[in-house]
């Protein structure tokens, strides 16, 4: 990699690194986080694991105190230090490495690797949420270290011990989730199941249990319902599913295409690479074996597809906030994108092109027509950089 492309990496890492300083400054002066799900069931789930109520919920004041909350434990951590505002920010800084080591996983060099997982944390749908309290994030880490690991499966129990480990924090975090671990074991059984015996099994489904299924076998002896307060899958809950986001798209499409730009901006054309990558090598070459940038755009599709079942609103502001739960879409179709152009020495451009999606405005309040502004702004600070790496390299 060219010295210019590690300059370039370079100015991305600083610019993050004032993002999270300003948010880490944010979440220190204002300590208490602001109202809504954080305080409906995000630290009521929290405080029961501190004080361990738990494992047996009594004086329940909002059905949703039943999610599962395995990661609310580190929501939990930063209660008891009296900073529940920069728990976030803590699980930001993990999707971070997580996003890193998933690009050297599949073999991005070393500088490409941390552009990709500086490009994704500096989105407008990771910088809204630092200063929150949500899962969100830890969903998207486990999601990616569950891919890790099974791209470098092992014939050893303490492998399958830190596979059912993160299967079971994802399933443990969020009912959603169980459609993500169904996925990548439908993607990965060939792999697997080489390396499976009994000893290994036994391995992987104790930490499964412990941080995943015990909330559903909890809820059962509870309420009889497994997935409470859902009304699912012939379980009696509280909450109906209403309208979904696919309906929303067909009624408001404009709405949701705005709300969607507003936080991924320049990223969203990720979704037509991978459409055109996978229709060029299915329809057009008929190339029918998946390598590692189709399985990557295969996932991303499909757990897209998926997100459009997701409850949703007609409401741009709740349509801004569902918009979290399309991490474990958002993650492989941009690590697809990033391995395309190492593939065809395009690392340059990219680099470029993130840097201009990272020139952003720090508020938390929804104006996507901002990029009126800042995307001139970013041209002109590309054309400035670009003009003087020419300078210095001639």
């Amino acid at each position: 990699m060219n010295g210019r492309i590690k300059t370039l990496v370079n100015v991305c890492l600083i610019i993050a690194l004032y993002y999270f300083i300003y948010y880490i400054y944010q979440g220190l002066l204002n300590p208490v986080p602001a109202l809504g799900d954080s305080w409906d069931y995000h630290i009521p789930i929290a405080n029961t694991i501190i004080n361990g109520s738990f494992l047996h919920l009594s004086n329940v004041v909002l059905p949703k105190w039943y999610y599962p909350g395995s990661s609310e434990a580190f929501t939990a951590v930063f209660i008891l230090l009296k900073i529940p505002t920069l728990s976030n920010i803590f699980a930001a800084i993990a999707l971070f490495f997580a996003c890193w080591k998933l690009g050297k996983t599949f073999n991005l060099s070393r500088h490409f690797a941390i552009l990709f997982a500086v490009a994704f944390i500096t989105l407008n749908i990771v910088l809204r949420w630092l200063n929150a309290i949500s899962i969100d994030f830890w969903v998207g880490v486990f999601f990616v270290l569950s891919i890790i690991l099974l791209e470098r499966p092992k014939k050893s129990s303490l492998y399958f011990v830190q596979l059912g480990f993160t299967f079971g924090m994802l399933i443990g975090s969020k009912y959603s989730a169980i459609f993500f671990v169904l996925l990548l074991s439908i993607f990965y059984f060939k792999t697997l199941v080489r390396f499976l015996n009994i000893k290994r099994m036994v391995a992987f489904l104790i930490p499964f249990f412990i941080f995943g299924l015990f909330w559903y076998v909890r809820n059962y002896f509870s309420t009889s319902n497994p997935f409470y307060p859902m009304h699912i899958l012939g379980f009696k809950g509280s909450e109906l599913i209403g309208n979904n986001v696919l309906t929303e798209i067909l009624k408001h499409p404009l709405d949701l295409l705005n709300a969607v730009f507003g936080e991924y901006k320049l990223w969203l054309l990720s979704v037509l690479v991978a459409l055109g990558a996978l229709i060029h090598q299915f329809i057009i070459k008929k190339e029918f074996k998946l390598n590692s940038i189709s399985k990557l755009f295969l996932i991303g599709l499909i757990n897209l597809i998926f997100y459009f079942s997701f409850p949703s609103s007609i409401h741009p502001w709740d349509m801004v906030s569902g918009l979290r739960y399309s991490l474990p879409a958002s993650i492989p179709l941009m690590l697809g994108v990033f391995m395309l152009a190492q593939e065809y020495k395009k690392e340059e451009l990219l680099a470029y092109f993130t840097l201009i999606n990272m020139v952003n405005v720090l508020t938390m309040t929804y104006y996507p027509k901002l990029l009126l502004i800042y995307l001139p702004i970013s041209v002109a600070i590309i054309y400035l950089l670009n003009r003087n790496l020419k300078l210095k390299s001639s």
